[in-house]
């Protein structure tokens, strides 16, 4: 049964990614042309579509209803730092869907190999490569820039999908750091069992369902003295949203 299980969870996997990598394809002369225009003046409606209207087309064809609790906590809260736990290839599809702004991301240099979509991480996303100190440093530079354009920004603090068996993975200090330095309030949001929807170990499993996501609380880095103590609570907040 449990070989059974993991077969359909790589068929519905491969399913999914043919549906993504179709649904960027039709798409991509929209971001191609719009991208394109000088002054990126249509940034923030590709960012609209891309983090609205996309993941609900994508989650619709692949059978997965989102649930987001704790809305009332980011209410009015615009621009912020947004932290989130990572465990699947999914992850970063429903994030933007639980959040009312615009989002941009914190991606690994890496993923701008990837054909069509990496397009779209260059030109969408603030880029890091984590072996670089210097891009390290540039990186935070960049996203000082983009919260002061009115961006809200997203950070996986574990720095790729946690594959340890464990709730979550350790944290980087950069998100934290950032939050002490632009005093931008923290917001916490927790993927509750987005391990039941697709596995940590390998990007070949998905499972139609509910997907959870909770936003676990605001956090002002006023309150705390350091960034470990900023680091600290809101690892505690994710936490038990994940085991509870």
């Amino acid at each position: 049964m449990k070989e059974l299980r993991k077969w359909a969870g790589r068929i519905w996997a491969l399913y999914g990614l043919i549906i993504f990598f179709l649904l960027v394809a039709f798409f991509f002369p929209f971001y191609l042309v719009l991208l394109s225009l000088p002054l990126g003046r249509y940034v923030r409606p590709v960012l609209f579509f891309n983090q609205v209207i996309f993941p609900r087309i994508f989650f619709t064809l692949v059978g997965i209803f989102l649930y987001v609790e704790g809305r009332e906590r980011i209410r009015g809260i615009h621009p912020c730092l947004i932290i989130s736990n990572h465990r699947s290839a999914i992850d970063f599809i429903a994030n933007p869907v639980a959040y009312p702004g615009r989002i941009l991301f914190l991606a690994k240099k890496e993923l701008t190999r990837v054909p069509l979509l990496g397009y779209l991480v260059k030109r969408l996303c603030v880029l890091v490569d984590r072996k670089d100190p210097a891009s390290s440093a540039r990186s935070m530079t960049q996203m000082k820039k983009a919260i002061g354009q009115g961006f809200s920004v997203l950070i996986y603090p574990e720095g790729t999908r946690n594959r340890t068996g464990q709730p979550l993975g350790t944290f980087y200090s950069g998100a934290f750091r950032l939050a002490k330095e632009t005093g931008l309030p923290l917001a916490v949001l927790t993927l509750r069992n987005v391990h039941h929807r697709s596995a940590a170990a390998t990007a070949l499993d998905l499972w139609p369902g509910i997907l959870r996501m909770k936003w676990s609380g605001v956090l002002d880095p006023s309150d705390f003295n350091s960034y470990q103590e900023l680091s600290d609570k809101a690892r505690e907040m994710m936490y038990r949203d994940i085991i509870h």
